[in-house]
């Protein structure tokens, strides 16, 4: 075997782990705030413990570049409040609104920041695939307000918010130029420090009565598989396949996390929100594969 084909190889399963870690998100996220936890005790969960594993990272690495201000705004945007909006979503919305909004949404609302404040161009292809995305989200939307559960919209709402922090995040890391490994520690090492005294103190919380497997589970999950081993599957992926291919293979998260919640949870689906699966799917696929070669290979950063 050529080196060539095992690279190849290992980017494409770092890559499906990728899809499967993230469509688990949406999965163990959702069963979380349904059963016995509340959103800020998922938070607490995710931050503490991903938190104390990058420690030692975050020390190693520093702050490089970046002035501590600058850090901080990274952890707020990407820590707590990215955490917090997309575990409440949860309370109202289904997994797969959660998955297309959450995945589909990210190049809608940094492309166009991209183009206004780094004069990134979009081609007409990608233009046509963010419109797509922008459909499918109104697909989404509208059996949200079509649906017995008149609350989804709610989850809707709180998602998009939550994108909208991610964009801005995702905005100063690329302008500040700052490394994923670095990014990733210091905004688990900032967000834990300031999040969990406030958590305790003053944040409604129902982790006293959760079965200790719920705890056990959600902690492993939030904090160890989710916040950091998805990074350096994604990375690898990205070293190996290059950043296009590896976002177009991610592209499935909405249509594999849609199905795994109508196989686990029961979550069914009316028309409109399997149009509005399938239409963030694709977009999100034209959206990467029109992407300028400079812009993807920035947008891996």
């Amino acid at each position: 075997m050529s080196n060539n084909t095992r690279e190849y190889i290992i980017g494409i399963i770092c890559a499906l782990l990728v899809v499967l870690l993230w469509s688990s998100f949406h999965i163990i996220s959702r069963t979380g705030v349904q059963n016995s936890l509340s959103p800020y005790d998922l938070v607490a969960l995710r931050l503490g413990v991903g938190g104390v594993i990058m420690i030692p990272v975050a020390f190693h690495y520093g702050l490089g570049s970046l002035k501590l201000t600058q850090a901080i705004i990274l952890a707020m945007l990407a820590g707590p409040g990215f955490s917090i909006f997309a575990f409440t979503g949860y309370q109202f919305a289904p997994a797969a609104h959660g998955a297309a909004i959450l995945a589909g949404a990210i190049p809608l609302f940094t492309a166009p920041i991209a183009w206004f404040f780094l004069g990134e161009r979009l081609s007409w292809f990608q233009l046509c695939g963010l419109f797509v995305i922008l459909m499918g989200i109104a697909f989404l939307a509208g059996s949200s307000f079509t649906s017995f559960n008149n609350m989804i919209w709610r989850g809707d709402l709180l998602f998009i918010i939550g994108v909208a922090d991610w964009a801005v995040f995702t905005l100063l890391a690329r302008t500040w130029k700052v490394q994923p490994i670095r990014g990733t520690a210091l905004v688990a090492v900032i967000s834990m420090t300031a999040y969990l005294p406030i958590y305790f103190l003053f944040l409604p919380s129902t982790i006293d009565t959760a079965p200790a497997i719920e705890i056990y589970g959600q902690a492993i999950y939030q904090g160890f598989f989710s916040m950091i081993i998805t990074l350096l599957l994604f990375t690898r992926a990205v070293e190996s396949l290059g950043a296009t291919l590896t976002t177009t293979i991610t592209a499935a998260v909405p249509a594999t996390a849609a199905l795994a919640a109508l196989i686990l949870l029961g979550e069914q689906l009316t028309r409109l929100s399997i149009t509005g699966v399938i239409l963030v799917s694709i977009g999100m696929i034209a959206a990467v594969l029109g992407a300028h070669p400079k812009n993807s290979n920035s947008s891996s950063n």
